[in-house]
Parts: structure tokens; sequence; C-alpha cells
């Protein structure tokens, strides 16, 4: 059995960074008096908190920057990298470079992945320099101690800014990268089949909103933003079909059936016969308009079939920052309530590789991949993660909705039997970790601590659910 990964670029930066900074920063140390490196490092500690008063303030006023880091707790944490970052850039030794080159390179991806824009990323470094070269201007120091400290901490942050950089351009340049492939293999499924699942859909909606109106329930009319063609479109023909400015003809078709004519339906009196009909011909003519773009939006297509794992035609794991970018990035809308990562974990795989042959194996992870698939909804993300682990995304889902569907997943597989090529029959347990993502701004700390939640389930006996918040 083989499985090709294809992660994307390592977080670590390339060969050139380590020897260009190594060689400037034993450069900076060694022409840099160890009284100024020590005066320097006092300065910070003494004016610590304007720094952070300062960066605080920056990061809640900055027009585009405070609505990426919406939320005190953000600015609270991201205050307390910037600290962190301040005392470790004034008091490393030249043994620490290689720490914090990686350290450096990491954030620039970090920054870039969680929405940072790039003008802040100069700006705050260009602020908190001015800042500093304040205070070293006012202090009853030499003029030549002056000097000198000035050099250093113009180089110090200047070489940090540049490290920092080229992680950030690097991981915009990996994202790109992958948003365009993704957009192909979501194309990659069968064209023909996933319009007229679509089509199906809307169909199904409409007879749902017939069906009310004759048996009327306190919850209202089901919105179609919120079916399964709703949640569709939102979450995978944007992605699928980035580039078509049709897609915004549907939006409005949904918008208004949902915030207008809807609304008038449900406070319609029953006997008013005329008013409900005018009302559902409003609707039909909006649905007829929706997949009459849809098909024109599918046949501009051509059917591609790539990027997909081979084995469980899942979608493959570089994907997944993709997707996960776009649903942190739908998390700023109004009325968001997250979303959720799932890991699942074949319990004791070596084993059925290492009894029944690699033939059972690949008829497990076909097995289960399988059952995962039927029990999520048509808007949810489904990947083959890596060997025997597997990787949902149930998008607009709360800890109910998550642990439910991984008991039903778990409960699914434990109790289907597959026939190994041997003739013996083969039973499965999986161990599911799961994290929710609402109100984070970093999809890799959300799969960290779902990653965290299946080490826990397999430590406590495996073939369970474990969900962290």
């Amino acid at each position: 059995m083989t499985y090709d990964e294809h992660t994307p670029e390592t977080d670590n930066p390339p060969e050139y960074a380590h020897i260009l900074v190594t060689d400037e920063w034993q450069a900076i140390i060694t022409s840099t008096p160890p009284a100024v490196i020590q005066q320097v490092y006092a300065l910070i500690g003494d004016h610590m908190q304007e720094l952070l008063t300062g960066y605080r303030h920056y990061l809640s006023t900055d027009p585009v920057l405070s609505k990426v880091l919406n939320t005190e707790e953000m600015r609270t944490q991201w205050t307390a990298v910037f600290e962190e970052w301040a005392y470790q850039l004034f008091s490393m030794q030249f043994s620490d470079v290689s720490h914090f080159v990686q350290a450096q390179h990491a954030l620039g991806m970090k920054l870039s992945r969680v929405g940072y824009p790039a003008h802040s990323v100069s700006k705050s470094l260009r602020m908190i320099n001015a800042c500093i070269l304040r205070h070293i201007l006012m202090q009853p120091w030499t003029d030549e101690q002056k000097l000198q400290s000035v050099m250093y901490v113009n180089q110090l942050i200047g070489l940090s800014y540049e490290i920092r950089n080229q992680g950030y351009m690097q991981s915009i340049s990996d994202q790109t990268r992958l948003d365009e492939s993704y957009r192909l293999a979501v194309i990659g499924s069968n064209i023909a089949m996933e319009r007229e699942r679509q089509r199906a859909f809307l169909t199904e909606w409409e007879r749902n909103i017939l069906a009310w109106f004759y048996s009327p329930s306190d919850i209202g009319l089901p919105r179609l933003a919120k079916s399964e063609f709703g949640m569709w479109f939102l979450h995978k023909a944007s992605l699928m079909f980035e580039r078509t400015p049709k897609l915004q003809n549907i939006a409005e078709c949904i918008a208004k059936i949902d915030q207008q004519i809807l609304p008038k339906l449900e406070t319609t009196q029953y006997d008013d016969r005329a008013a409900i009909g005018s009302q559902f011909q409003l609707i039909q003519q909006d649905l007829v308009k929706i997949k009459f773009v849809i098909n024109e939006i599918f046949d501009a297509h051509i059917e591609l079939d790539n990027a997909r794992d081979s084995l469980t035609r899942l979608l493959n794991r570089r994907f997944i920052h993709t997707v996960l970018s776009r649903e942190i990035a739908l998390q700023k809308r109004a009325g968001a309530i997250g979303f959720a990562v799932l890991i699942l974990d074949l319990d004791h795989f070596k084993s059925v590789n290492d009894r029944h042959g690699h033939a059972a194996g690949d008829m497990a992870l076909q097995k289960v991949a399988a059952l995962m698939t039927e029990s999520v909804r048509p808007s949810d993300f489904v990947f083959r993660y890596g060997g025997e682990e597997m990787l949902l995304i149930l998008v607009e889902a709360d800890a109910a909705t998550a642990t439910k569907v991984a008991e039903e997943i778990r409960h699914k597989v434990a109790q289907a039997q597959i026939l190994a090529p041997n003739g013996e029959r083969l039973a499965l347990t999986v161990s599911i970790g799961g994290a929710l993502a609402k109100g984070n701004i970093d999809y890799e700390s959300v799969i960290a601590e779902a990653d965290k939640a299946l080490y826990q389930a397999k430590h406590a006996g495996r073939n369970r659910v474990m969900m962290r918040a």
C-alpha cells in the first residue's frame, strides 16, 4: 500500500537564509560592545509596558488589522507574542541564531495564515523601532554609545523583519498554488453528477416549503441558505467556480427568497390563496434562475479528475489548508457558529496489514472512507490525512453536531464487517479526536487541538470519541 501525501512546503526557511542570517548576526554581535547590548536590553525592560500599550493600541485601531484581531482575547494573545519577541530579540546571543531564524520564519508564515495584513507586518515593527530609538536619544549616554545603540537596534529589528517577511511571502506563494490546485480537485469530482445532485437538493427544498405551509411549525420556513444546496453553494461552489461572476446572481436569488419572500409567506393568512400563490410563484421564478445559472456554470467547465487520493478517493491532505483558510474567513460573517475538525485513526491498523496483508488494509481504508463520506453533509470536507488517518471539516457545526457525527462514524465502523482476501472477516474500530474552531483565527492550532484529542482517545483505550472545545 502506498500513499502520496503531497505535503506543502515545511515551515523551515531555505538554507541560504540560515547562512545569510548567521553571518549577519555574528557581525552585529561582534561589532557591538557588550556594554551597549546590556544597556539596550535594560532600556527595553524599563519601557516594555509602554511598548506593549502602544502595540495593543495599534492592534485595536488599525482599520484593517482590527477586523482580523477583533476580540480582546486575540489582541491579548498577539501582544504576548510581541513581548516574547522583544525580550528574545534583544537578549539573544550568537548561539541562539538558529532557533531565532526558525521561530521568526514560522511566525511570518503564521501571520500570513491568519490574515495579518502585509502592511501591518512592517508598520508595527517600524512603530516599535521609532519608540525605542526615541528613548535611546533621551538617555544620558555618550554620543558614541547612542550611535552604537541606534545602529544595533536598527540592525536587529531589520534582520527580524527580513526573516519574518520571507516566511510571510513563502506562505502566500504556497497558498496561491494550493488554492488553484484545490479548485481543480473539487471540479475533478463528477461534474454531471454534482450538478444533478444540487438540482435535486433545490427541488427537495421547494417541497419542504410546500409541506411546511400545509403543516406549519413554530420554527418558521426553512431558509434556502441553510438547505443542503445553500450550504454547498457557500462552502464549495465559490471554491469550484471562484472566477465566475454569475455566482453573484445565485447569491442574490437566495437572499431575495430568504429575506423577502419567505418572511411574507410566514405572515400570510392560510385562506389568502391569491397571496400565497403569488409568493410561491416568486419563489419558483428565482429557483428557475438559480437552476439556469447552475447549468451554465457546470457546462462551462470540463470534467477533471486529479489531486484526489487514488485509494480512498478522498481529497488529498495538501488542500486542507486551502479549505481551512476559507472557513476561518467565513467565521467573520455575522452569526457564524464556527466549524469543527475531526481526525480519525484506525485502531491497530498495523496488525491488520501484518495478519491479513496490505490488500486487506486497503479494503479497510476504502470502507472507512465510504462510511465517513456517507455520514457527512455535501457541504462538509473529507480528507485522507496520512496512512490510516483521515480528517473531516464539518462546516457550521457546534460541539453537539461534531460529537454526533463522530459517534455515528465510530458506530458504523464498529458494526461493519469486511471480508479480507484470505477469507477472514475483519473487525474494525476507530478513535476520533475533534476540536472546535469558533473564534480561532489560526487553523493550525485547530488541527493541533484535534490531534491532541485523538491522542487522548487512543490513550483512553481506543474505539471512542474525544472532543476539545
